[in-house]
């Protein structure tokens, strides 16, 4: 075992020093100054690039005539040149020049034709150059104007100089084929969306069924009344409920989740995969799974009217929302029925059902409703920002956008899972033993110093002692009613760190919780079923110390998974939404001003569509930028009645038509409607 160990643990430490170099956003590291570094080629359209270091500090820029032909993307080793500070401001402090390509990754791009010769165009803007296709290549796989293709490039040849020839290495199909233009967007952020072969043969060997065998050593919950709350059309459901109200006034809240580590072993192919992957992701016209189908939407899957194994928290939860008691156990649960949040809140509003039911439904509105009374005291931010719904047809096509509607139903599941989730982590705790926390870290002094400025400029101040989150929720309270609200909340969130998994620091500022973990999701979050199996291991009394090894690795792994699949899935939201609205060029709509920026203003739809009205189109308009208050002002014309000065700022309404839709650059223009 312990020889296992060590091998996964290096064959993964090896994946996570692979991931940092292609991550600009790395934690810095202390390192001695050296004549040269190695880290991520950040490319740009115009030839010239920076090179992030592996471990972290100032990017390095690189003038075009000293690139060595590297490619956005690239590892490089680069030497210093000037390592002192500009005297200019935005000016970079270190410059450089590349000597060496380690290694280059597949490329997407785009097949075309010019006369008798074959070309590929990089689909990454920031790869600036073109690159010829051999005949034998044309003929070889068929290529057509408009195919998109996945192509290498020998790092020793230097495009900057010239056509050089690429290498075709897949066919992704033709650009208006269905779900090329998402797939184009995976193959581009270097995600795997195969599983191999030996993944494939392992899940044929895995049952369908629960048996009694898999149950004796379990506790028996098949005959409570357990069900499910879930969105209309999930799939992979990997947690399931319990609730009952007690004769003492206290409440039986039972959080039962997929066992999924009982199926997927340490060592195997498909944990060596799953945690490559790290996360599922979700995109508008598919899912990208962790795990194969047959265990994401089948034995894991917690439907009803089926045995399923599960890990389960029994809270005893008291009439103030407080957990006065609670068992972590191996259970088996017999789902007796699916609600969907539409169902589950239909019955809030007063649709029939049984007179058990909307007791039970009522029940617990009323525990989910204390349960954020209870987070709101301790000063968990709520930033209620808008977000989209995209519904899609069967090729992909985007059929309607709009704001996904948060109800009491969805925020029930949300605070049980929330509840379980800080029980779960309180134990480990308290055991002081290796485990995985959810950390979220207070935002640092220079990034408060900047939400101070920006929140300034829009009438409000920020609170003293911000290291504390009552202080920016009473932030955004005091701005909710307003036209800058949003504003406001973008800029406190901007402000944050970025969550990330930590064996060794419980806190999460966002939700105000001294410890937090992610325990409710093991289907789709490799952390969580990392925590599974530490959770077995402490109820069959072995050590833990195994663990120790592995976690800082594969909390470091899912992290990074994390922030690449959230990449994706704004990037998949942003292309269809542009094309959405690329039908409706020319049409005029009614906005809010969702940002302020010297080059323009960003506006967005009822819909949370969002784009850029140019500085150029409001300088037409009479409009100027007003850096001091972060506004554009436009004098009223002398012939107007009026003497006010009309100005967009940060939720104003405007008026703006739809001048272009990018589908390529994921871009929507708008121009401002002349006002009366």
């Amino acid at each position: 075992m312990a020889k296992k160990l060590t091998k996964q643990s290096k064959s993964v430490k090896s994946r996570v020093k692979a991931t940092e170099r292609v991550n600009p956003k790395a934690k810095p590291k202390a390192k001695p100054v050296s004549a040269s570094e190695t880290g991520n080629f950040i490319g740009n359209a115009k030839g010239f690039g920076f090179v992030a270091p592996s471990p972290g500090g100032a990017d390095i820029f690189i003038p075009p005539h000293l690139t060595l032909g590297a490619l956005d993307g690239d590892t490089v080793t680069c030497k210093i040149t000037q390592d002192e500070p500009s005297p200019l401001p935005g000016k970079p402090s270190r410059t450089g020049k590349v000597t060496a390509i380690l290694s280059r990754r597949p490329i997407v791009g785009g097949f075309f034709t010019k006369g008798n010769q074959g070309f590929v165009r990089p689909v990454e803007t920031k790869i600036p150059y073109t690159f010829s296709v051999p005949p034998k290549t044309i003929s070889r796989f068929g290529l057509a104007d408009g195919h998109r293709v996945v192509f290498s490039v020998d790092k020793r040849m230097d495009p900057s100089r010239g056509v050089e020839p690429c290498f075709i290495t897949e066919v992704m199909g033709h650009i208006n084929d269905p779900g090329v233009d998402v797939l184009t967007l995976v193959r581009q952020a270097d995600i795997p969306y195969k599983f191999p072969q030996a993944v494939i043969d392992e899940i044929a060997t895995l049952p369908d069924i629960v048996t009694e065998e898999e149950c004796k050593d379990r506790l028996d919950l098949r005959s409570e009344l357990t069900f499910t709350i879930d969105g209309d059309d999930t799939k992979d459901i990997d947690d399931a409920i319990s609730f009952a109200v007690n004769d003492d006034g206290t409440m039986s809240l039972s959080v039962h989740i997929a066992d999924v580590s009982h199926y997927v072993k340490e060592f195997s192919a498909l944990d060596d995969s799953a945690l490559d992957r790290g996360t599922s992701i979700y995109l508008a016209d598919r899912v990208i799974p962790m795990l194969p189908h047959r265990l994401s939407s089948g034995i894991c899957s917690l439907f009803p009217d089926v045995d399923r194994l599960t890990l389960s928290c029994l809270m005893i939860v008291s009439p103030q929302g407080h957990v006065v008691d609670y068992k972590i156990a191996k259970t088996v649960i017999h789902s007796k029925k699916r609600w969907t949040y539409n169902e589950v809140q239909a019955v809030l509003d007063g649709a029939d059902t049984t007179e058990a039911w909307r007791t039970a439904i009522s029940e617990m509105d009323n525990l989910r409703a204390t349960l954020r009374q209870n987070r709101e005291a301790k000063g968990a931010l709520d930033f209620n920002l808008p977000e989209a719904k995209i519904r899609v047809d069967e090729t992909g096509k985007p059929i309607s956008i709009e704001p996904y509607n948060r109800t009491h139903a969805t925020g029930m599941i949300e605070e049980f899972m929330i509840l379980c989730n800080e029980t779960i982590a309180a134990h480990f705790l308290a055991l002081e033993t290796p485990f995985v926390y959810r950390t979220h870290e207070a935002p640092s002094v220079d990034k408060l110093a900047k939400l101070s400025s920006i929140t300034q400029h829009l009438g409000f101040s920020v609170p003293k002692n911000a290291d504390s989150p009552m202080a920016l929720q009473r932030l955004l309270e005091k701005t909710a009613d307003t036209t800058a609200a949003q504003a406001v909340a973008t800029a406190v969130l901007h402000s944050l760190p970025q969550a990330r998994y930590t064996p060794d620091n419980p806190a999460h500022y966002g939700l105000a919780s001294e410890a937090y973990c992610h325990f409710t999701s093991p289907i789709r979050r490799y952390a969580d079923l990392q925590i599974h199996r530490i959770i077995k291991a402490w109820l069959a009394s072995q050590s833990l110390d195994r663990f120790n090894e592995i976690l800082p690795v594969v909390c470091a792994q899912c992290s990074h998974t994390e922030r690449t699949a959230e990449a994706l899935e704004r990037e998949v939201e942003q292309l269809k939404k542009v094309q959405f609205m690329s039908s409706q060029e020319g049409q005029t709509f009614e906005a809010t001003v969702s940002g302020v920026t010297q080059w323009g203003v960003y506006v967005m739809l009822a819909n949370t569509v969002e784009g850029l009205v140019p500085f150029e189109n409001l300088r037409r308009h009479g409009f100027a930028f007003d850096k001091e208050k972060t506004m554009y002002v436009r004098k009223q014309n002398k012939k107007s009645k009026s003497k006010e000065t009309a100005t967009l700022r940060h939720g104003e309404p405007i008026t703006v038509r739809l001048v272009q839709a990018l589908e390529d650059e994921r871009k929507l223009t708008f121009g401002m409607q002349a006002r009366s």
